[in-house]
């Protein structure tokens, strides 16, 4: 069994907070909250949505990268994350695409016959769980061939991958369709590499001049992010491109190189990605329970939504994980008997 790291526990703790902050406010006005462009709310979720999910991948990349593919069983380790990310897509997908539909109050409507696009195209915030599963596909490929060992096979893939993601946000267009969640695929596989080149290469990382580069690269990119908002210049942020990218690469780096934890946020963290497939059911249900008793309070709303995000999917893990069949289609883990409620910490992905 393998020991986990407690600074990258603290981590994962520290990004599903960020996620379900964000998904709690929205991403616009016409999402979530509602709330406008001026709020202090949307500012803190701007401050943030260039950091969240490249810090997710940045640490699955570094937790693949201490138990990558072993060279005689790839299609085991394939079909593990298929289990672990498609089949909760599907399901917990479903049954969110359900919810959407018939609760009223919902941002978002959808005709029940065109379910069946969960096979093919990302839905919501469940682009995530293809996307990383290809991006695995992709890297446990490239594993096999070695092709991320040494360090300048490495370098160049991962050039390769920033490149790619560089021509996708200029070329590919938002209408384009996104088949299999391709678009992710390219957006999140920089970002894993970077994981697993912060653990494997560790000396690289730890170079002087390399962590002064990445700090200056990190300040320079939050300095011109805070500008744009005031209106201080005028530039377009993009989460594939420029500045944007610069802020996800650098502050993730710099966060996994500082290695603090804390017990809570780790204990937290242990739970990430339950709270991923689960949180959106909290903090809409919080939203629409807030609306319907008069409250307007945007804070006390977004401490409720926040609070319901996190801690109703570790019930709901608790719960599911009893039962051999919720057990794997809804938190994608091991067929296994019926387990005691309390008996044991969640898996990690």
């Amino acid at each position: 069994m393998t020991i986990k790291d407690p600074s990258i526990e603290t981590l994962r703790g520290l990004a599903i907070i960020l996620v379900v902050a964000g998904h709690a406010i929205g991403d616009g006005p016409q999402y979530a909250m509602r709330v406008s462009d001026d709020s202090w709310l949307r500012y803190f979720n701007y401050s943030f949505q260039f950091l969240r999910m490249p810090l997710f991948t940045v640490i699955s990349g570094w937790i693949y990268a201490m138990r990558p593919v072993n060279s005689t069983d790839f299609s085991g380790f394939i079909s593990g994350k298929a289990r672990r990310l498609l089949v909760p897509m599907l399901f917990v997908g479903a049954i969110y695409y359900l919810t959407q539909h018939f609760v009223p109050g919902t941002t978002l409507k959808h005709e029940i016959s065109g379910i069946w696009r969960l096979l093919v195209f990302p839905f919501t915030l469940y682009w995530y769980l293809p996307s990383l599963f290809f991006v695995f596909l992709i890297v446990a490929g490239l594993d096999m061939l070695k092709k991320l060992q040494p360090l300048l096979n490495w370098s160049v893939v991962l050039i390769i991958a920033v490149i790619m993601l560089i021509l996708r946000t200029y070329f590919i267009t938002d209408e384009a369709p996104n088949y299999l969640s391709y678009k992710g695929v390219i957006y999140l596989l920089p970002f894993f590499l970077i994981g697993v080149g912060l653990k494997r290469y560790p000396d690289l990382f730890n170079n002087k001049a390399i962590t002064s580069l990445v700090w200056i690269c990190l300040i320079t990119g939050v300095v011109i992010q805070q500008l744009v908002w005031y209106g201080v210049i005028d530039y377009y942020m993009s989460k594939g491109t420029g500045i944007g990218l610069m802020i996800g690469l650098s502050g993730a780096i710099l966060l996994l190189k500082m290695k603090f934890h804390t017990k809570y946020l780790a204990w937290l963290g242990g739970f990430s990605y339950t709270i991923y497939l689960f949180h959106a059911f909290g903090t809409a249900g919080a939203r629409i329970i807030s609306t319907s008793l008069g409250l307007h309070s945007p804070v006390l709303i977004v401490i409720f939504a926040i609070t319901a995000g996190l801690f109703l999917p570790i019930l709901a893990d608790k719960i599911f994980d009893r039962n051999s069949l919720t057990r794997l289609l809804l938190l994608g883990r091991n067929y296994l008997l019926t387990r005691k409620l309390f008996s044991s910490n969640p898996v990690s992905v």
